[in-house]
């Protein structure tokens, strides 16, 4: 049986829902048996934070995958409102918040409730989600997210106190544009650099980066929207 009608990039996007759904479904049962932490022992513990991290990042990579293909075909366009920044970075500690419990790890939260911004919330959060959700897995303990406003623009940064990055994705992040043969380090900084860049306001663009040092001597990542 054959249909030429059908492609590769159709049969993705159409099974990614699914696949949301399920995952939904597997984060909440994890979240259950997070309330349940007093019980376990240090072997279950460790077993339980590994599959919560492992499936959070798979929750990242289905959204990436639905970002992609849309830049793929020209077909991302930024949904721009006003946004309190709060409420943006509290419900990603929310999402994130059992993982964090697991891993032991601390949040510091700096920005004003009356702070707004004009974004793609969707887009944004998901920005800050996978950071969070990388930063938990990496990080000793502590973790720093703040939102100000720096020299006009809007400024998102996530630091942590971990070993920081390595020099091959500090250098990665750099590259303006996909190679031919690209690897998903590659292909997730290149995402969330179009996510930045597709803010903007005149003549200005967002951009992201990341580096090493921050708040707590680990790794930094910031994002910078007109």
């Amino acid at each position: 049986m054959s249909n030429d009608n059908i492609s590769f990039p159709q049969v993705l996007a159409a099974s990614v829902q699914d696949m949301k759904s399920s995952l939904s479904m597997l984060l909440s049962s994890l979240d259950v048996i997070t309330d349940l932490q007093e019980n376990l022992d240090d072997i279950q513990k460790q077993t339980h934070a590994s599959l919560h991290y492992e499936a959070a990042r798979l929750n990242t990579e289905i959204f990436q995958l639905q970002l992609f293909h849309k830049l793929s075909k020209n077909d991302l366009v930024p949904q721009v409102d006003e946004h309190y920044l709060i409420d943006i970075l509290q419900e990603q500690l929310a999402n994130c918040d059992s993982l964090l419990q697991i891993r032991g790890v601390d949040v510091e939260l700096e920005c004003d409730e009356d702070f707004s911004w004009y974004f793609d919330s969707e887009l944004i959060a998901s920005l800050i989600y996978k950071t969070l959700v990388n930063c938990a897995r990496y990080s000793q303990g502590r973790i720093k997210l703040s939102a100000i406003e720096d020299e006009g623009q809007l400024l998102i940064s996530i630091s942590d106190d971990g070993n920081g990055y390595p020099q091959f994705m500090l250098e990665q992040a750099q590259l303006q544009k996909l190679p031919e043969q690209f690897n998903s380090t590659q292909l997730d900084f290149f995402c969330s650099r179009r996510i930045a860049e597709l803010h903007t306001k005149q003549d200005d663009c967002g951009s992201l980066s990341i580096a090493n040092g921050g708040a707590y001597g680990g790794g930094l990542f910031q994002v910078r929207l007109p």
